[in-house]
């Protein structure tokens, strides 16, 4: 069994949504449901995960709890993304992987769940982290824009969720700050790469394994990335041609 926790959580204005009208993406609705609603019901529905702890703003989570009959737990919003996930992982037990997703993947459904954490066995990395080819993503969704990076294996973009032990992110959270700041950006993690990692990207024969054990040897802990074909785990809600497009997929 696992645990599970939603970043619901927004220490700045958003500016879609303060388009939609609301003071969280989290709570931007979709078919008269809040985005966070169908994340949730997702996970809900997943029988390999036991608590589901949502971090974000305390009021609004409760009445969603209770107005939606959704079963979860709730841990105030902090200063910063890396706080939020702080407070929830202090709840947990520090050597059982988490499943951490974010609240702004409204076409997560229990089979892509299920999917990605059958694809982490025998979990004994410290952390996973589900990668998309270009050619899965455009197949299933061509009008979905995303950031590519091209690899050995081709041209990959990352998911929005992660598997990952508490316990070594509570005591590394300060290194991780860099990572996560360019989490959307992942061209520019390249400059903190050694020249033999920039050469390898240059000349297109720098592989997902490449990147692994860098990380590993890096962060002090085991990194696996999981070539997947999670495509709900990439369609995340940024920005308003996101919003239109998961609009368009749900009236299909």
């Amino acid at each position: 069994m696992f645990n599970a926790v939603v970043l619901a959580g927004s220490s700045k204005p958003e500016l879609l949504a303060e388009m939609q009208g609301v003071s969280n993406k989290a709570f931007i609705l979709l078919k008269e449901e809040p985005l966070l609603s169908y994340v949730l019901r997702a996970l809900q529905d997943v029988p390999t995960l036991d608590k589901i702890i949502v971090v974000g703003p305390t009021a609004d989570l409760e009445l969603l709890r209770d107005s939606e009959c959704l079963t979860f737990e709730i841990v105030g919003q902090q200063e910063s993304l890396l706080a939020n996930l702080a407070a929830a992982f202090k709840t947990m037990d520090p050597e059982e992987l988490c499943l951490v997703v974010t609240a702004d993947i409204p076409l997560l459904t229990a089979d892509t769940v299920e999917k990605f954490l059958s694809l982490c066995v025998p979990h004994e990395a410290d952390f996973y982290y589900p990668i998309l080819s270009r050619e899965t993503c455009i197949e299933k969704y061509p009008e979905n824009i995303r950031t590519y990076v091209r690899l050995k294996e081709g041209q990959v973009t990352g998911g929005n969720a992660v598997l990952i032990k508490p316990g070594w992110y509570l005591q590394n959270q300060d290194r991780l700050e860099l990572f996560i700041s360019y989490r959307k950006k992942p061209l520019q993690l390249f400059r903190i790469f050694p020249l033999v990692l920039i050469m390898k990207y240059l000349l297109r024969i720098l592989s997902v394994r490449d990147l692994e054990n860098y990380l590993s040897n890096l962060l002090g802990f085991n990194v696996k990335a999981v070539l997947c074909d999670c495509i709900e785990l990439g369609i995340d809600v940024d920005k308003i041609s996101d919003l239109e497009l998961v609009r368009k997929i749900m009236q299909d």
